[in-house]
């Protein structure tokens, strides 16, 4: 009896036991089971997060390629030891209008003579230990054009190089310092002239009535010429700088042409001119009236001025569709030789400088002229008429 109580208890205590071992395991193997729940959970969430992070790189890598496809920069990039990592079109144009020889391939600007002083700068810089951000950039002319060529290298050595043609900018550069010196050329003049004039007076106080007047109108003559100087500059100034200065509106620019007939009436009168106009009544057109009025009104100042006397001049709109109206504008007088036509719409330039200035002209009426037309959408030509005389010929937008 006593024995199998013994065993009893043994077996009791041995059930305990393993009951014991087995939650205990349990516990432990729950725990396990969470943390590689866990683990996986993290895992998957760790490869989400990756996955949109090579996304997001994917697309802004995608952007960076458009991005330089469309850009007016030729754009490469190196590796320290000189072979292409990306490049654009651009570049490789740019590099075959710098070359002398066909380039295929970006590595070719590394043959181009115009660019030694960055292949030189490369040499230097990649032969040097230190590692620093540096820069070289030079501007070079090739082809009837003008390049502005930067390198930077990296602190790893390796490079990028970009190549703008700053042609354009060059010109108008080179258009405003000719502007610059054409003005204060043509400013000189008429100060010259009222200095003169005023010193004559102060110096004569006592001089005779008739001479005084002659004087004063000399000096007043040359004022205005300066007013409308400085009032063509700054016309030229705003349609060049500020266009968006120049508001549009419903206009019927037959009412526009006949104010400028209307306005040159005496001076036309005194000159025998004969003005004939083919302009269709309510002739509709969205631009702005100032810009329109010195269309027809310098071309018809520069008429007077230049066609001579007993003149017919015709003003003619001999079209009309839906985006665009055609004019003509003419005379019978002089014309010009051939070789002033293509010229005529430069500023300051003058087919005889003498009589222009007997005449009082500014030089910058006809430029004045076909920037108005280009404000408006249209272009404008000039050509001898047939006959005799100068014939303009340009569109207007109406819209």
């Amino acid at each position: 009896m006593d024995s199998v109580i013994i065993i009893a208890v043994i077996v009791a205590l041995a059930v305990a036991g393993y009951y014991f071992i087995v939650c205990r395991y349990r516990k432990t193997i729950a725990a396990l089971q969470f943390g590689l729940n866990r683990a996986q959970t993290n895992l998957e969430t760790t490869q989400d997060e990756l996955d949109s992070a090579l996304s997001d790189l994917r697309m802004e890598r995608e952007k960076m390629f458009a991005h330089l496809k469309v850009s007016k920069r030729g754009f490469a990039t190196y590796s320290p030891q000189r072979k292409e990592i990306l490049s654009n079109e651009l570049f490789i144009q740019y590099i075959n209008i710098l070359s002398d020889k066909k380039c295929s391939y970006s590595e070719d600007v590394f043959d181009i003579p115009e660019l030694g002083e960055i292949i030189d700068f490369l040499d230097d810089v990649q032969r040097r230990s230190e590692q620093k951000l540096e820069t070289k950039s030079i501007q070079t002319d090739k082809n009837s054009k003008i390049f502005f060529i930067s390198c930077i290298i990296f602190k790893d050595k390796s490079f990028e190089i970009t190549i703008d043609d700053i042609t354009q900018k060059e010109e108008q550069a080179q258009l405003k310092r000719q502007l610059t010196q054409n003005i204060s050329h043509e400013l000189k003049t008429p100060v010259a002239s009222i200095q003169g004039y005023m010193e004559t007076l102060l110096a004569n106080p006592d001089i005779d009535k008739e001479k005084k007047d002659f004087y004063i109108k000399r000096c007043y003559t040359q004022a205005q010429r300066l007013t409308n100087l400085l009032q063509d500059i700054s016309t030229i100034n705003k349609l060049d700088e500020a266009p968006e200065l120049y508001v549009g509106e419903e206009l019927d620019l037959s009412v526009i042409i006949d104010n400028v007939f209307k306005d040159l009436a005496l001076i036309i009168d005194e000159k025998k001119f004969t003005v004939i106009k083919n302009i269709p009544e309510k002739l509709m057109i969205t631009g702005n009236a100032t810009l329109l009025y010195s269309i027809f009104r310098n071309l018809m100042d520069n008429c007077l001025a230049y066609a001579g006397e007993n003149i017919t001049v015709n003003v003619n709109c001999y079209r009309s569709d839906n985006d665009f109206l055609y004019f003509s504008f003419s005379d019978n007088g002089t014309g010009v030789d051939e070789e002033h036509l293509d010229r005529l719409f430069d500023r300051f330039y003058r087919v005889d400088n003498g009589r222009s200035r007997k005449a009082g002209g500014t030089g910058l009426g006809l430029s004045i002229v076909k920037n108005a037309v280009l404000f408006h959408g249209g272009r404008i030509t000039a050509k001898n008429h047939q006959g005799g005389g100068l014939e303009f010929l340009f569109t207007l937008k109406k819209n």
